[in-house]
């Protein structure tokens, strides 16, 4: 019963994605969703939930806008939070996608059984990344972990939640892919005492690196801040 269940679904889903063809699911916007995925996004029954503080409001209007086929039609909405502790109170600018995206969460999440016996799902690095490392993924990655290096025309991206062989693999893929020469540092340590990491684009692999991620619009409209004064 189990199994008719499963194949059901995977029936309903297969059909959803058919009907969007028609609408033209684009690469570019595939490319997007993972770029999200590296960095801010979290997918869970197949939805993409695409959430960033409200200051940052235009770069949720920009995927919005990015996956319109995918989806719901429900405006964006605002999301008020009270911080438990300190009674802090936060705003947040929220959509989601339809329930279309359960393969993307076969990629990106590993299921593992933690010590109290419960099932959860970890952020893991797909197998086929190289097939979508490119200018869009990697625009959206910077949009939401990357920083400019302050006193250096350099950038780096935070990566501290991978393991040291994805952070090995990421410095390779920016070397074979665009010839970009990556390194990874060390970034400090958290309040909890985790070890911070984030792989660093030194100043000379900078114009290349501008030029990549500047083949599309977000960066240079949405995050212009995230661009060395001299290069905007």
């Amino acid at each position: 019963m189990e199994n008719q269940d499963i194949k059901r679904k995977q029936l309903r889903i297969k059909r959803k994605w058919a009907k969007l063809g028609q609408k033209k699911v684009s690469k570019e916007m595939r490319d997007a969703i993972h770029g999200y995925l590296m960095s801010d996004g979290y997918l869970r029954n197949g939805i993409l939930t695409v959430e960033q503080s409200v200051e940052q409001k235009a770069f949720v209007d920009w995927l919005y806008a990015k996956l319109e086929p995918l989806r719901t039609s429900l405006p964006i909405r605002t999301v008020t939070r009270i911080h438990p502790k300190t009674k802090k109170e936060s705003k947040s600018s929220r959509f989601n996608t339809r329930a279309l995206l359960h393969g993307f969460h076969h990629m990106w999440y590993e299921r593992v059984i933690d010590k109290e016996g419960l099932e959860k799902y970890i952020k893991k690095l797909p197998k086929s990344m190289d097939c979508f490392f490119n200018e869009t993924f990697i625009s959206v990655w910077y949009a939401g972990d990357g920083t400019k290096v302050i006193g250096s025309l350099g950038v780096k991206f935070e990566v501290t939640d991978f393991t040291v062989g994805e952070r090995l693999r990421l410095q390779q893929l920016f070397l074979t892919k665009f010839d970009i020469q990556v390194v990874i540092i060390s970034s400090g340590v958290s309040k909890s005492g985790t070890p911070q990491w984030a792989l660093k684009i030194p100043a000379i692999e900078y114009p290349k690196f501008r030029a990549l991620i500047t083949k599309n619009d977000l960066i240079q409209t949405v995050f212009p801040y995230k661009l060395h004064k001299e290069d905007v």
